[in-house]
Protein backbone atom coordinates (compact mmCIF):
# COMPACT_ATOMS: atom_id res chain seq x y z
CA UNK A 1 0.00 0.00 0.00
CA UNK A 2 1.75 3.35 -1.38
CA UNK A 3 2.34 5.92 2.13
CA UNK A 4 2.58 9.62 1.26
CA UNK A 5 3.66 12.47 3.39
CA UNK A 6 0.99 14.91 4.17
CA UNK A 7 2.70 18.01 2.67
CA UNK A 8 3.43 15.66 -0.69
CA UNK A 9 -0.42 14.42 -1.21
CA UNK A 10 -1.34 17.69 -0.19
CA UNK A 11 0.82 19.40 -3.07
CA UNK A 12 0.03 16.25 -5.40
CA UNK A 13 -3.82 16.96 -4.98
CA UNK A 14 -3.78 21.00 -5.23
CA UNK A 15 -1.70 20.52 -8.50
CA UNK A 16 -4.89 18.15 -9.81
CA UNK A 17 -7.03 21.15 -8.78
CA UNK A 18 -5.30 23.68 -10.25
CA UNK A 19 -4.76 22.00 -13.89
CA UNK A 20 -8.77 21.56 -13.62
CA UNK A 21 -8.80 25.41 -13.18
CA UNK A 22 -9.47 25.86 -9.58
CA UNK A 23 -7.32 29.57 -8.58
CA UNK A 24 -4.22 29.03 -6.18
CA UNK A 25 -6.83 29.18 -2.88
CA UNK A 26 -9.38 27.04 -3.69
CA UNK A 27 -7.32 23.95 -4.69
CA UNK A 28 -5.22 24.51 -1.97
CA UNK A 29 -7.95 24.86 0.88
CA UNK A 30 -9.61 21.73 -0.95
CA UNK A 31 -6.75 19.17 -0.95
CA UNK A 32 -5.87 20.53 2.85
CA UNK A 33 -9.57 19.48 3.40
CA UNK A 34 -8.99 16.03 2.06
CA UNK A 35 -5.96 15.20 3.44
CA UNK A 36 -6.75 16.33 6.32
CA UNK A 37 -9.38 13.42 6.30
CA UNK A 38 -7.17 10.99 5.47
CA UNK A 39 -4.66 11.90 8.34
CA UNK A 40 -7.41 11.36 10.87
CA UNK A 41 -8.15 8.18 9.58
CA UNK A 42 -11.63 9.38 7.59
CA UNK A 43 -10.10 7.99 4.25
CA UNK A 44 -14.35 8.04 3.06
CA UNK A 45 -14.13 11.92 2.71
CA UNK A 46 -10.71 12.00 2.00
CA UNK A 47 -8.33 11.96 -1.07
CA UNK A 48 -10.72 9.31 -2.84
CA UNK A 49 -13.23 12.37 -3.57
CA UNK A 50 -11.08 13.90 -5.47
CA UNK A 51 -12.11 11.53 -8.30
CA UNK A 52 -15.47 12.39 -7.48
CA UNK A 53 -14.92 15.91 -7.51
CA UNK A 54 -13.43 16.19 -10.61
CA UNK A 55 -16.31 14.39 -12.38
CA UNK A 56 -18.71 16.95 -10.53
CA UNK A 57 -16.62 19.67 -12.05
CA UNK A 58 -16.82 18.37 -15.50
CA UNK A 59 -20.92 18.23 -15.29
CA UNK A 60 -21.00 21.58 -13.37
CA UNK A 61 -21.75 20.70 -10.03
CA UNK A 62 -19.34 22.31 -8.46
CA UNK A 63 -18.51 26.27 -9.55
CA UNK A 64 -14.77 26.94 -8.65
CA UNK A 65 -14.79 30.54 -9.17
CA UNK A 66 -18.48 30.58 -6.69
CA UNK A 67 -18.40 32.90 -4.16
CA UNK A 68 -19.80 33.20 -0.38
CA UNK A 69 -23.21 35.02 -1.06
CA UNK A 70 -24.47 36.56 3.07
CA UNK A 71 -28.46 36.66 1.73
CA UNK A 72 -29.54 37.50 5.39
CA UNK A 73 -28.11 39.07 8.36
CA UNK A 74 -30.37 39.78 11.15
CA UNK A 75 -28.75 39.48 14.27
CA UNK A 76 -27.58 36.22 15.47
CA UNK A 77 -28.91 35.08 12.44
CA UNK A 78 -26.87 34.80 9.52
CA UNK A 79 -27.90 32.90 6.22
CA UNK A 80 -25.33 32.31 3.32
CA UNK A 81 -25.67 31.17 -0.08
CA UNK A 82 -22.64 28.98 -1.29
CA UNK A 83 -23.15 29.63 -5.12
CA UNK A 84 -21.65 25.80 -5.59
CA UNK A 85 -18.32 26.59 -4.59
CA UNK A 86 -16.39 23.57 -2.97
CA UNK A 87 -18.00 23.12 0.34
CA UNK A 88 -13.97 22.81 1.44
CA UNK A 89 -13.78 26.59 0.77
CA UNK A 90 -17.32 27.57 1.64
CA UNK A 91 -17.96 26.05 5.02
CA UNK A 92 -14.93 27.41 6.59
CA UNK A 93 -15.69 31.11 5.28
CA UNK A 94 -19.21 30.51 6.89
CA UNK A 95 -17.64 29.20 10.09
CA UNK A 96 -15.33 32.03 10.37
CA UNK A 97 -17.95 34.99 9.99
CA UNK A 98 -20.00 32.76 12.80
CA UNK A 99 -17.40 32.52 14.90
CA UNK A 100 -16.75 36.83 14.33
CA UNK A 101 -20.80 36.89 15.07
CA UNK A 102 -20.72 34.40 18.44
CA UNK A 103 -17.96 36.24 19.87
CA UNK A 104 -19.75 39.70 19.33
CA UNK A 105 -23.31 38.55 20.16
CA UNK A 106 -23.00 35.06 22.38
CA UNK A 107 -24.53 33.24 19.90
CA UNK A 108 -24.93 32.47 15.81
CA UNK A 109 -27.46 30.95 13.98
CA UNK A 110 -25.80 30.24 10.81
CA UNK A 111 -27.06 28.80 7.39
CA UNK A 112 -25.76 27.52 4.05
CA UNK A 113 -27.23 26.53 1.01
CA UNK A 114 -26.11 25.69 -2.68
CA UNK A 115 -22.91 24.79 -1.30
CA UNK A 116 -21.21 21.67 -3.17
CA UNK A 117 -20.03 18.89 -1.13
CA UNK A 118 -18.79 20.09 2.28
CA UNK A 119 -16.52 16.61 2.96
CA UNK A 120 -15.90 15.83 6.79
CA UNK A 121 -18.52 18.34 8.83
CA UNK A 122 -16.08 17.79 12.08
CA UNK A 123 -13.18 19.96 10.39
CA UNK A 124 -15.54 23.10 11.18
CA UNK A 125 -16.53 21.65 14.27
CA UNK A 126 -12.25 21.78 14.98
CA UNK A 127 -12.66 25.28 13.50
CA UNK A 128 -15.14 26.99 16.14
CA UNK A 129 -13.57 24.91 19.26
CA UNK A 130 -9.87 26.46 18.40
CA UNK A 131 -11.40 29.67 18.47
CA UNK A 132 -13.02 28.80 21.43
CA UNK A 133 -17.11 28.54 20.55
CA UNK A 134 -19.06 25.34 20.99
CA UNK A 135 -21.19 24.60 17.99
CA UNK A 136 -23.39 21.87 16.62
CA UNK A 137 -24.64 21.38 13.30
CA UNK A 138 -27.23 19.73 10.44
CA UNK A 139 -26.33 18.73 7.35
CA UNK A 140 -28.72 17.19 3.98
CA UNK A 141 -28.03 16.80 0.50
CA UNK A 142 -30.67 19.21 -1.14
CA UNK A 143 -32.73 15.56 -2.41
CA UNK A 144 -29.74 14.83 -4.18
CA UNK A 145 -27.53 12.09 -2.71
CA UNK A 146 -30.19 9.91 -1.41
CA UNK A 147 -29.21 6.42 0.25
CA UNK A 148 -30.92 6.00 3.67
CA UNK A 149 -33.94 3.90 4.05
CA UNK A 150 -36.58 5.29 6.85
CA UNK A 151 -37.03 3.23 9.42
CA UNK A 152 -39.53 0.15 8.30
CA UNK A 153 -38.51 0.94 4.48
CA UNK A 154 -36.22 -0.84 2.07
CA UNK A 155 -35.65 1.70 -0.40
CA UNK A 156 -33.60 5.17 -0.47
CA UNK A 157 -35.41 8.32 0.40
CA UNK A 158 -33.18 9.97 3.06
CA UNK A 159 -29.41 11.02 2.74
CA UNK A 160 -26.50 10.60 5.43
CA UNK A 161 -27.79 13.73 6.88
CA UNK A 162 -24.69 14.01 9.15
CA UNK A 163 -24.48 15.56 12.57
CA UNK A 164 -21.16 17.43 13.69
CA UNK A 165 -20.33 19.51 16.81
CA UNK A 166 -17.17 20.71 18.88
CA UNK A 167 -16.50 21.38 22.42
CA UNK A 168 -12.91 23.04 23.47
CA UNK A 169 -11.16 22.02 26.49
CA UNK A 170 -9.26 24.56 28.56
CA UNK A 171 -5.68 24.51 28.70
CA UNK A 172 -3.07 25.46 25.83
CA UNK A 173 -2.68 22.50 23.34
CA UNK A 174 -5.93 20.16 25.14
CA UNK A 175 -7.75 18.57 21.92
CA UNK A 176 -11.57 19.42 21.78
CA UNK A 177 -14.67 16.35 21.74
CA UNK A 178 -15.45 16.30 17.96
CA UNK A 179 -18.41 14.86 17.32
CA UNK A 180 -19.01 14.05 13.24
CA UNK A 181 -21.55 10.97 12.78
CA UNK A 182 -23.83 9.92 9.81
CA UNK A 183 -27.72 9.67 10.68
CA UNK A 184 -27.21 5.95 8.73
CA UNK A 185 -25.18 3.52 9.93
CA UNK A 186 -22.21 3.47 7.87
CA UNK A 187 -21.58 7.10 5.34
CA UNK A 188 -21.87 6.47 1.58
CA UNK A 189 -18.26 7.24 1.11
CA UNK A 190 -17.31 4.19 3.57
CA UNK A 191 -19.11 1.85 1.32
CA UNK A 192 -17.09 3.13 -1.38
CA UNK A 193 -14.03 2.50 -0.01
CA UNK A 194 -15.51 -1.23 0.83
CA UNK A 195 -15.99 -1.32 -2.96
CA UNK A 196 -12.61 -0.61 -3.80
CA UNK A 197 -10.77 -2.58 -1.30
CA UNK A 198 -12.90 -5.58 -2.42
CA UNK A 199 -14.13 -5.74 1.09
CA UNK A 200 -17.32 -6.38 2.86
CA UNK A 201 -19.45 -4.01 5.56
CA UNK A 202 -20.38 -4.13 8.94
CA UNK A 203 -23.78 -6.42 9.49
CA UNK A 204 -26.74 -4.13 9.97
CA UNK A 205 -25.49 -1.57 7.77
CA UNK A 206 -27.23 -2.18 3.96
CA UNK A 207 -30.10 -3.69 2.66
CA UNK A 208 -30.37 -4.76 -1.00
CA UNK A 209 -33.02 -3.53 -3.80
CA UNK A 210 -35.47 -6.25 -2.19
CA UNK A 211 -35.30 -5.12 1.58
CA UNK A 212 -32.61 -7.84 2.13
CA UNK A 213 -29.90 -7.55 4.44
CA UNK A 214 -26.64 -7.39 2.79
CA UNK A 215 -22.94 -6.67 3.72
CA UNK A 216 -22.17 -6.77 -0.05
CA UNK A 217 -21.65 -2.91 -1.49
CA UNK A 218 -22.18 -4.55 -4.78
CA UNK A 219 -25.27 -5.08 -3.92
CA UNK A 220 -25.73 -1.83 -2.37
CA UNK A 221 -25.07 -0.50 -5.92
CA UNK A 222 -26.96 -3.29 -8.00
CA UNK A 223 -30.52 -2.63 -9.57
CA UNK A 224 -32.66 -2.34 -7.90
CA UNK A 225 -30.24 -0.04 -5.49
CA UNK A 226 -30.19 -1.14 -2.20
CA UNK A 227 -30.18 1.09 0.72
CA UNK A 228 -28.18 2.06 3.85
CA UNK A 229 -29.85 1.85 6.99
CA UNK A 230 -30.84 4.42 10.22
CA UNK A 231 -28.48 4.22 12.90
CA UNK A 232 -30.22 3.02 15.78
CA UNK A 233 -33.69 2.37 14.22
CA UNK A 234 -36.17 4.55 14.71
CA UNK A 235 -34.02 7.02 16.52
CA UNK A 236 -31.19 7.37 13.32
CA UNK A 237 -34.75 7.86 11.37
CA UNK A 238 -35.58 11.20 13.86
CA UNK A 239 -32.22 12.57 13.73
CA UNK A 240 -31.89 12.35 9.74
CA UNK A 241 -35.49 14.14 9.40
CA UNK A 242 -34.89 17.16 11.63
CA UNK A 243 -31.17 17.42 9.51
CA UNK A 244 -33.28 17.54 6.18
CA UNK A 245 -36.09 19.97 8.42
CA UNK A 246 -33.32 22.09 9.16
CA UNK A 247 -30.30 21.90 6.78
CA UNK A 248 -33.12 21.94 4.32
CA UNK A 249 -36.43 23.72 4.78
CA UNK A 250 -35.26 26.06 7.39
CA UNK A 251 -31.78 26.91 5.34
CA UNK A 252 -34.09 27.73 2.53
CA UNK A 253 -32.57 24.97 -0.04
CA UNK A 254 -34.86 21.76 -0.13
CA UNK A 255 -35.28 18.65 1.62
CA UNK A 256 -34.70 14.95 0.32
CA UNK A 257 -37.03 14.20 -2.91
CA UNK A 258 -36.65 12.43 -6.18
CA UNK A 259 -35.95 15.08 -9.03
CA UNK A 260 -32.53 16.35 -8.35
CA UNK A 261 -29.82 14.64 -9.44
CA UNK A 262 -26.89 17.02 -8.28
CA UNK A 263 -25.26 16.75 -4.72
CA UNK A 264 -25.11 20.20 -2.93
CA UNK A 265 -25.25 20.61 1.16
CA UNK A 266 -27.69 22.85 2.91
CA UNK A 267 -26.27 23.69 6.70
CA UNK A 268 -27.86 24.54 9.88
CA UNK A 269 -25.22 24.86 13.37
CA UNK A 270 -25.13 26.59 15.76
CA UNK A 271 -22.35 28.54 17.34
CA UNK A 272 -22.13 29.49 21.09
CA UNK A 273 -19.57 31.28 23.12
CA UNK A 274 -19.24 30.03 27.09
CA UNK A 275 -18.50 33.05 27.97
CA UNK A 276 -21.91 34.57 27.22
CA UNK A 277 -24.18 32.17 28.84
CA UNK A 278 -22.38 30.63 32.22
CA UNK A 279 -19.14 31.89 31.85
CA UNK A 280 -15.70 31.05 30.52
CA UNK A 281 -14.55 30.20 33.95
CA UNK A 282 -17.74 28.00 34.95
CA UNK A 283 -17.11 26.30 31.65
CA UNK A 284 -13.75 25.62 31.90
CA UNK A 285 -14.19 24.27 35.28
CA UNK A 286 -17.04 21.70 34.15
CA UNK A 287 -15.42 20.60 30.95
CA UNK A 288 -12.57 19.56 32.75
CA UNK A 289 -14.56 17.70 35.63
CA UNK A 290 -16.20 15.94 32.50
CA UNK A 291 -13.16 14.79 30.99
CA UNK A 292 -12.13 13.52 34.51
CA UNK A 293 -15.04 11.64 35.56
CA UNK A 294 -15.40 10.23 31.83
CA UNK A 295 -11.86 9.30 31.49
CA UNK A 296 -11.71 7.65 35.33
CA UNK A 297 -14.26 4.84 33.89
CA UNK A 298 -13.47 1.65 34.59
CA UNK A 299 -12.98 -0.54 31.31
CA UNK A 300 -14.94 -3.12 30.07
CA UNK A 301 -13.38 -6.46 29.25
CA UNK A 302 -10.92 -6.12 25.99
CA UNK A 303 -10.79 -2.09 26.55
CA UNK A 304 -7.36 -0.53 27.50
CA UNK A 305 -9.17 3.10 27.89
CA UNK A 306 -12.34 5.40 27.53
CA UNK A 307 -11.58 8.05 24.67
CA UNK A 308 -13.88 11.07 24.28
CA UNK A 309 -14.94 11.54 20.66
CA UNK A 310 -12.13 12.75 18.60
CA UNK A 311 -9.36 11.43 20.95
CA UNK A 312 -9.00 8.60 18.24
CA UNK A 313 -8.91 10.89 15.46
CA UNK A 314 -6.13 12.90 16.76
CA UNK A 315 -3.74 9.91 18.13
CA UNK A 316 -4.63 8.66 14.37
CA UNK A 317 -3.09 11.97 12.57
CA UNK A 318 0.05 11.81 14.94
CA UNK A 319 1.02 8.79 13.93
CA UNK A 320 0.19 9.39 10.47
CA UNK A 321 2.17 12.87 10.77
CA UNK A 322 5.26 10.76 11.03
CA UNK A 323 4.66 8.08 9.08
CA UNK A 324 2.25 9.00 6.36
CA UNK A 325 -0.54 8.58 4.94
CA UNK A 326 -1.84 5.08 3.36
CA UNK A 327 -3.57 5.14 0.47
CA UNK A 328 -5.95 2.41 -0.87
CA UNK A 329 -3.68 0.82 -3.81
CA UNK A 330 -6.82 0.98 -6.49
CA UNK A 331 -7.63 4.82 -5.23
CA UNK A 332 -4.39 5.20 -5.38
CA UNK A 333 -4.27 4.04 -8.88
CA UNK A 334 -6.90 5.84 -9.86
CA UNK A 335 -5.53 9.05 -8.43
CA UNK A 336 -2.65 8.67 -10.61
CA UNK A 337 -4.80 8.21 -13.33
CA UNK A 338 -6.76 11.61 -12.95
CA UNK A 339 -3.51 13.17 -12.21
CA UNK A 340 -1.82 11.68 -15.69
CA UNK A 341 -4.81 13.02 -17.84
CA UNK A 342 -4.11 16.43 -16.33
CA UNK A 343 0.02 16.17 -16.81
CA UNK A 344 0.28 16.26 -12.79
CA UNK A 345 3.42 14.67 -11.73
CA UNK A 346 3.09 11.74 -9.26
CA UNK A 347 4.30 12.22 -6.01
CA UNK A 348 6.83 10.44 -3.92
CA UNK A 349 5.96 7.47 -1.83
CA UNK A 350 7.83 6.49 1.33
CA UNK A 351 6.70 2.83 0.68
Amino acid sequence: MPTIHTKKLEQFVAQIFAHKGCGPQVAGQVAQSLVSANLRGHESHGVIRVIQYVDWMDRGWIDPAGELEVISDRGVILMMDGHDQFGQVIGRQATDLAIIKAKALGLCVATIRNSAHLGRMGEFMEQAADAGIVGFSWTNTHGGGVLAAPHGGRAPRLSANPLAAGAPFPGAGADSIIMDIATCTIAEGRVKVALVEDEQVPQGCLIDGYGEPTTDPEAYYAEPKGAILPVAAHKGYALSLFADILAGAIAGGSCSHTDRDQIANGWFAIFIDPEAFAGREFYDQQLANLRSWIKSCPTAKGVDEVLLPGEPETRTAAQRCKAGIPIEPNTWDQLRAVASSLDVPEPETLS
